[in-house]
């Protein structure tokens, strides 16, 4: 049986709330990092690689609990969600958004691409993790890429070029080209898990809005990645998805303080009391018998 294992995108607060998750699922007995894939966006390649390194994911937290030192552009994320708007209300092509956010990742007054590299210094130096894959978008075609241990890129600028989330921080450079946030394309990217027998796919983000509400960018998101998990389930997987619990909702304002390094430590809490409830429904999928 092969499992994967997909963790999304949802900024330091989702670094937070993902490792709790894993911990406290790993504490009753569902160890979601013995999977075979590992599959991390942007939060989510920070946390897949700290799994996979054997990191104790608790104390990993100490990574995202502080700013970097340059500060971040205040207008930054209005930036992007400017773009994510424009796209929406036009219904843009996919392609057409890609080269939106493209160049808000190349124009935006960021810090330099060597200081936003050391935020990832603990990564300098390590090894590529087996069965372990992160993502990024080129800035220039919009195309995804899938690092892994044979795309010749160091661990470090894999990671750090699947979190440049555009507008905020500077495009990273690897294998010759310039890469940012791999949650550009959608923030789980779950069909890497396709054709697995078994999968779990963590978002940071409700799969869809509560009944009578609507928001054009939000609707826009949520039917690609709800495109991305029926490609998933077509191709035979068995999968089961893990969405923030009210409590996370709530830390991280419906996805709005994500960016909010200072509550990585509250939301590892929130993490960790949500995966109680989720042992009996993973637990059964996990072992093969779901």
């Amino acid at each position: 049986m092969t499992r994967a294992l997909v963790l999304g995108g949802g900024g330091p607060v989702g670094v937070g709330w993902e490792s709790g998750l894993l911990v406290g699922l790993a504490d009753a007995g569902v160890a979601l990092g013995e999977a075979e894939l590992v599959s991390g966006t942007s939060a989510g390649s920070i946390v897949g690689a700290a799994l996979r390194l054997g990191w104790d994911l608790e104390d990993s937290i100490r990574l995202v609990e502080r700013p970097p030192a340059v500060p971040i552009p205040a207008t930054g994320m209005e930036l992007m969600f400017d773009e994510l708007t424009a796209a929406a209300a036009g219904n843009a092509a996919p392609a057409e958004l890609m080269a939106a956010l493209g160049r808000v990742a190349t124009d935006a007054p960021t810090m330099d691409e060597e200081q936003y590299l050391e935020t990832f210094s603990a990564l300098h130096g390590q090894a590529w993790p087996a069965g372990y894959q992160c993502t990024a978008v080129d800035v220039d075609s919009g195309a995804l890429a899938v690092w892994d241990a044979g795309a010749g890129v160091a661990l470090e600028r894999a990671v750090a070029s699947s979190c440049a989330v555009p507008g905020v921080f500077p495009p990273v450079t690897a294998a010759g080209r310039r890469w940012m946030d791999g949650g550009m394309k959608t923030a789980l990217n779950a069909d890497l898990a396709a054709g697995c027998d078994v999968a779990v796919a963590v978002s940071c983000f409700s799969l869809e809005l509560p009944p009578g509400l609507s928001d054009p960018v939000a609707d826009m998101l949520a039917a690609s990645v709800a495109a991305e998990l029926d490609a998933v389930r077509s191709s035979g997987t068995h999968l089961a998805t893990i969405e923030p619990s009210a409590e996370f909702l709530e830390l991280s304002g419906w996805g709005l303080e994500l960016m909010n390094f200072s509550l990585a430590r509250r939301a590892f809490d929130a993490g960790r009391r949500q995966a109680a409830g989720e042992v009996d429904r993973l637990a059964p999928l996990w072992a093969g018998e779901g």
